[in-house]
């Protein structure tokens, strides 16, 4: 199938992706009839939550930063369908989140701890939340996330931590929550860091097949570090013509032209490497990178079951934030 065609198809079902997985997360959603109330309530469970040994169910788990990469997804689809049957959940989601955001976000937070990726993923659901609904009842929340990773980044920490302390995932929501709340301080934050670790470099980028590899139990390995500095430049500089090049030039030589094995994490991995690809393509306009991302995107298509999809095919059960993941990848081109 052509490229342009199957950009069409894609567009088309767009609705019936973001539908299924918006379905799929209310599954994850700690509500009735797990819980009637309590500090729980509206909070979104890692997994898939099942009830018998026989659908390998595990135990109801808090998760801060899931709740909000469900907040994301529910909110997409009403902005693409126009319908907000999931407002509900969202509400459920935001009331879990204005109580117990203190529990997760400290006044002090610790550059190597989960709260500046907690940040970030505020930033990217309440910015979307506001844009979509005109609502501006978590602007505060915003505004002290905001704050957090601007005040990280402006200590220039290293460029080599992964995962959850990834400077150059705080640097894009920083970025992109900075041009709706319009603070302008946060962009140029968030530009410093760049051009201090990224811009002027001999080799930006490396190849996102050799990226390290957690082996063995426990962990994580969700983030591709070249993704992100990618993501980081197009949200920071979206209209240099200096970043256009180096994607083309420096990043598109280093991306997969499919699917990559990983031994942890690697459906929601690839797809952070097609979120990077589609926004590549959406900016440059290079088929290169229309064409790996379909690649990749094939391939996770056909592990997507029921709007749900795992982290990596040996874990039981599908999980929350690696369908936000997939659905992040999705909406990248649109």
């Amino acid at each position: 199938m052509k490229l342009e065609k199957r950009l069409k198809l894609h567009m088309k079902n767009a609705e019936k992706v973001f539908a299924e997985a918006s379905n799929f997360l209310v599954r994850c959603q700690i509500i009735e009839p797990y819980v009637e109330k309590g500090t729980l309530y509206g909070c979104v469970c890692p997994w898939e939550i099942v009830q018998s040994a026989e659908e390998n169910a595990l135990p109801i788990l808090e998760d801060f930063h899931d709740t909000l990469e469900a907040i994301w997804v529910w909110t997409h689809y009403a902005k693409i369908s126009g319908r907000e049957e999931y407002k509900p959940h969202i509400e459920w989601a935001w009331n879990y989140t204005a109580k117990n955001w203190k529990r997760f976000i400290s006044q002090k937070p610790l550059h190597a701890d989960k709260c500046l990726y907690d940040c970030a993923h505020l930033l990217n659901a309440g910015t979307f939340y506001e844009k979509v609904f005109h609502d501006e009842k978590m602007r505060q929340l915003i505004e002290t996330a905001g704050n957090h990773i601007a005040d990280h980044l402006s200590r220039f920490p290293s460029p080599e931590p992964r995962e959850y302390s990834d400077p150059f995932w705080m640097t894009t929501c920083l970025a992109y929550a900075a041009k709706h709340v319009k603070k302008p301080k946060w962009r140029e934050t968030a530009k410093k860091y760049l051009k201090n670790q990224i811009l002027g470099k001999e080799k930006p980028f490396s190849s996102i097949e050799s990226e390290p590899r957690h082996r063995g139990p426990g962990g994580h390995d969700f983030f591709s570090k070249n993704a992100n500095k990618a993501l980081a430049l197009m949200e920071s500089f979206p209209s240099e013509l200096r970043v256009k090049q180096m994607l083309v030039e420096n990043f598109l030589p280093t991306t997969p032209k499919g699917f990559i094995t990983r031994h942890a994490d690697e459906n929601a991995f690839n797809a952070h490497v097609a979120t990077a690809l589609g926004k590549a393509y959406k900016l440059t306009g290079e088929a290169k990178f229309l064409e790996r991302y379909f690649a990749v995107l094939d391939e996770l298509d056909g592990r997507m079951r029921g709007g749900g999809i795992k982290r990596s095919p040996e874990f039981p059960l599908r999980e929350s934030w690696a369908t936000y993941f997939y659905v992040n990848a999705y909406a990248s081109v649109l």
